[in-house]
């Protein structure tokens, strides 16, 4: 018969806990099975795809739909789907059980078939691990190549803790948005809880944030563009571009200039959209009513914007009403709440001053907010009744369920910004070549060719890099101003450099980065205006900016590759011009005027919409005498919004959107798992079964020889199979990015878990567990109770795989409790034959002991049910009598939260009467004197 046809059922050697799967399509490279169970779908290319036919034999036990039991006496084969018979029972492969799973580790061991010890217990770890990474706390916060940043942190994990995250992030420039939506991202995704995922961004982010998404978080989207959609209808003109791969990253310029386009996008549905630069979203506009039509075909929806009022407080209002038109339908009802707000956030701010009394007016209102949490009598005169309250104040009459914003006012950690400028003299330089540079650079359309022989900003340059010593990073417009310029500065200086641009692949960038990064490596890295988005170069201090961006925006990004939060050093800016020429009105204006170099300015975007045009007129005629009124009326303008932007900041949004205290307490839960070697040993190990030679370069850092790898299913990352160095320390991670950092959520890892615990790899094994004093026949048998259940209920928070050890000995006593202590220290081999296993007597007690096993594994599963629903319903039930209560003071907790929570609830209770136990593997142990293998 064919290898695949539809209907046949087949399970997932790397998922089994997905239970059976139908075959519902067959393509010429692709299969996709649907597994029932679970409520979801895989696509698998036909040739390597990790499944396993589904296959019973006569004697089997099977399991129908409707519940019902059978012993299979016959089987029929018919066009590829098999037909089960038995005592009068006759059904098709395709009512079978869909939460069945397999593994026969007791038929390998009676027939001769087993493994090494080592593949044992790596096993056994894998499971134990996988509980563990499972039910942690901060699973899909780990696996970030990031700093530990608190405000990051917690605001991810608000939002990813929602039911249906649907809100607006916005931070101030700098503070991490991006992080944040991958942090979300990262999280959901791991869970379960999404698997779809459309990222819009404006065209020249499209780069930036697929460098964040891979790098950072071994996330890889596929970006959609006109070429890539084109290219994919016209081999199948009834397809969907959008419906070919889970994760979409695109721009907004394309969705929104083509109807087709958007069409095709909503009809492919999504469980989370995420737009960028979210304040260019005006109401009535094209991208307005594209993000409208896409919001209602997603169940989930982040926008993000650092400037989410600068448009004027109706434009925010209407990028609200995106997230929820229910909640936010009236624009004069929401401006009222607002003032309420104020109010609140002047109480928020009263009680934060632990040094001072609360007044006796302002305690009554507390207490009238807070009804239910504080008597008459209450005085609020102690610090923790102080926190209590505002605890509370922020829970019951915040708004910070729909928007986080934190603020570079608020949040400490950013450093201080020195500006250099240096002024000039033309010298030999033709200034219609530095007209003909600046123009180019204004449009960024104008191919020239680039002379910097004889530019003075050449050996300005050189004195720099002579004095200095230090790492210095060189961000220009172009890559063709990158390549002249290299060109140019290597016959005057000879010194280590390094390029960085967007010809360049990932790995050559990152090649050179790493190269940048190391402290004898190159002390020069030029980047272009592309090239440089999306990285981290903050163990350098020295920014040279070689030209200036026409747009503000784009200046404060250049700066933030240095200036990012947890920079420990000043940043000097450093800003040659020449004189009397257009690069000195540019410089001089960011620097008198908008103070640019040292600050990052609030409403820079309204400032430059009001004064853009005017400034590049001032510049390309050199109307150096019209300046200095002209900066003038930009520090007026500045200041003018800025004292807006200030004012109409929300104090209670502010204090709602971090809270150091629990912040700490996810960066604890990853400080441990870092700190943590067992992940380092269980990894090494597996390295060694696979034929991988490590070679530990730095401290918990390697190099990993591949030469001898045995099996090329190995989940190696795609981009590093030639040169794959992996370090399991966050520091190393985060100055070098060509290093693999391998955590918990790493795919390498959790690729390496699933194809252990997926194949029969050490599902059984003998061994010899050396003790002179005594002879004893033990098995030890690995059971795991899995509970199947639709990935959105993420029933892993509560009940993941669960592990359980059980060691009878030949007399079908239960050694549990000594054995699974003793077990750890003790002397143990891999045998390669047992005699006692060829014996009649031997063979017949096997089965025995692997039900006995069975049985205390029962009656622990019966534990662990219980204390996972005990545990499930205590989280639930606290969250659903916390919505009621705020419902009733706050308008902004919707009805439909609630029921989403009492819903989840139920269903998460009937899933978990489902749990199973499963038997992973069995070990034969002999307990005795030592015995020839």
């Amino acid at each position: 018969m064919n290898r695949f046809e539809l209907g046949q059922r087949w399970i997932s050697t790397m998922e089994p806990e997905l239970g059976l799967g139908t075959i519902i399509d067959i393509g010429q490279r692709m299969v996709r099975i649907f597994f029932p169970a679970s409520e979801c779908e895989r696509q698998y290319a036909v040739s390597t795809a990790p499944i396993k036919r589904v296959v019973f034999q006569v004697g089997d036990t099977v399991k129908t739909r409707d519940d019902r039991s059978f012993t299979v006496t016959r089987l029929d084969e018919e066009n590829g789907i098999i037909t089960y018979i038995g005592d009068n029972v006759t059904i098709s492969e395709k009512d079978l059980c869909d939460s069945i799973s397999f593994t026969t580790p007791l038929e390998r061991l009676t027939s001769g078939f087993f493994d090494r010890n080592a593949e044992f217990r790596c096993r056994d770890q894998a499971l134990e691990l996988l509980y563990n990474i499972r039910k942690s706390p901060v699973r899909g916060f780990v696996g970030g190549r990031i700093d530990l940043i608190p405000h990051q942190l917690y605001v991810a994990h608000q939002v990813s803790s929602s039911y249906i995250p649907r809100v607006l992030l916005s931070d101030e420039v700098g503070l991490g948005k991006t992080i944040e939506a991958c942090l979300i991202l990262h999280r959901l995704l791991l869970s379960g809880r999404i698997s779809r995922v459309l990222v819009l961004v404006p065209s020249s982010l499209v780069h930036q944030w697929f460098v964040e998404l891979l790098r950072r978080f071994n996330l890889s989207f596929r970006i959609v563009d006109e070429r890539y959609c084109d290219s994919l209808l016209f081999t199948n003109p009834d397809g969907n571009p959008f419906l070919d791969d889970q994760l979409l990253l695109s721009s907004v310029e394309f969705l929104s200039e083509s109807d087709l386009w958007q069409e095709m996008a909503a009809e492919a549905g999504w469980d989370m959209v995420v737009i960028d630069e979210a304040h260019h979203l005006t109401d009535g506009s094209p991208e307005y009513k594209m993000v409208q039509q896409l919001g209602q075909a997603s169940e989930g929806l982040l926008l993000l914007t650092a400037t989410p009022e600068q448009l004027g407080h109706h434009s925010h209002f209407s990028r609200l009403k995106l997230l929820d038109k229910a909640r936010y339908y009236d624009f004069d009802v929401f401006e009222k709440e607002e003032l309420k707000y104020l109010k609140v956030a002047d109480l928020v701010s009263r009680l934060a001053e632990l040094s001072n009394p609360v007044s006796i007016n302002e305690q009554k209102n507390i207490r009238k907010l807070l009804p239910e949490k504080f008597s008459d009598s209450e005085t609020f005169s102690s610090d923790k009744t102080r926190l209590q309250a505002i605890e509370a104040l922020l829970d019951r009459h915040g708004m910070g369920r729909a928007i986080y914003r934190n603020t570079r006012s608020a949040i400490s950690g950013f450093p201080k910004r020195v500006a250099h400028l240096s002024a000039l003299d033309n010298g030999t330089k033709d200034m219609s070549l530095l007209s003909q540079e600046f123009q180019a650079d204004m449009k960024n359309n104008i191919d020239i060719q680039y002379q910097y022989d004889e530019d003075p900003r050449l050996p300005w340059l050189v004195k720099l890099l002579q004095q200095k010593k230090d790492k210095v990073l060189l961000i220009c417009r172009s890559i063709h101003k990158v390549f002249a310029l290299s060109q140019a500065l290597r016959k005057k200086v000879n010194i280590n450099l390094a390029l960085f641009h967007e010809e360049m692949t990932l790995v050559q960038r990152d090649r050179n980065a790493g190269w940048f990064a190391q402290k004898d490596g190159a002390q020069l890295l030029i980047c272009s205006e592309i090239g440089s988005e999306g990285r981290n170069f903050q163990f350098a201090h020295h920014l040279v900016l070689f030209d200036l961006p026409p747009d503000p925006e784009l200046l404060e990004q250049r700066i933030g590759r240095l200036d990012r939060i947890g920079q420990k050093s000043t940043i000097h800016i450093h800003v040659p011009y020449i004189k009397n020429s257009e690069y000195e009105v540019m410089a001089r204006w960011y620097h008198e005027g908008l103070d640019a170099f040292e600050k990052n300015v609030p409403g820079i975007y309204e400032i430059y919409q009001q004064l853009g045009t005017q400034i590049t007129e001032i510049a390309e005629n050199k109307q150096l005498s019209q300046l200095a009124a002209f900066i003038k009326k930009t520090i007026d303008v500045r200041t003018d919004i800025s004292h807006k932007v200030e004012s109409g900041r929300d104090r209670l949004l502010e204090l709602g959107s971090f809270q150091p205290k629990a912040a700490q307490q996810l960066i604890d839960h990853i400080h441990t798992g870092d700190e943590n070697s067992s992940l380092e040993y269980f990894m090494l190990h597996v390295f060694e079964l696979y034929g991988i030679r490590p070679e530990e370069i730095w401290d918990r850092t390697y190099q990993l020889n591949l030469v001898l790898l045995s099996d090329p299913q190995f989940p190696l990352p795609d981009a590093r199979q030639e040169d794959l160095r992996v370090t399991f320390d966050r520091p190393t991670a985060l100055s070098y990015e060509d290093i693999e950092f391998l955590t918990w959520d790493h795919p390498m890892v959790m690729g390496v878990i699933d194809l252990i615990i997926g194949s029969e790899k050490g599902n059984c094994s003998m061994a010899q567990w050396l003790d002179s004093g005594r002879k004893e026949l033990l098995a030890q048998v690995l059971f795991v109770v899995e509970c199947v259940a639709p990935k959105k209920l993420n029933i892993d928070r509560f009940f993941p795989p669960t592990p359980i050890s059980i060691f009878v000995n030949h007399n079908l006593k239960n050694k549990s409790a000594p054995y699974n202590e003793e077990i750890s220290t003790a002397k143990i081999f891999s045998l390669s034959e047992l005699p006692l296993l060829e014996k009649p007597e031997i063979k017949e007690l096997l089965p025995k002991m692997v039900r006995s096993c069975e049985k205390a594994a029962e009656t622990q599963m019966k534990e662990i049910l219980a204390n996972n629903e005990s545990e499930m319903a205590a989280v639930l039930d606290q969250e659903i009598d916390r919505l009621q209560t705020l419902k009733k003071v706050n308008d902004h907790i919707d009805q439909k939260e609630i029921d989403a929570h009492i819903f989840e609830k139920e269903q998460l209770q009937q899933a978990m009467q489902t749990a199973r136990l499963r038997l992973d593997a069995i070990r034969l142990i002999y307990r005795g004197p030592k015995i020839n293998s």
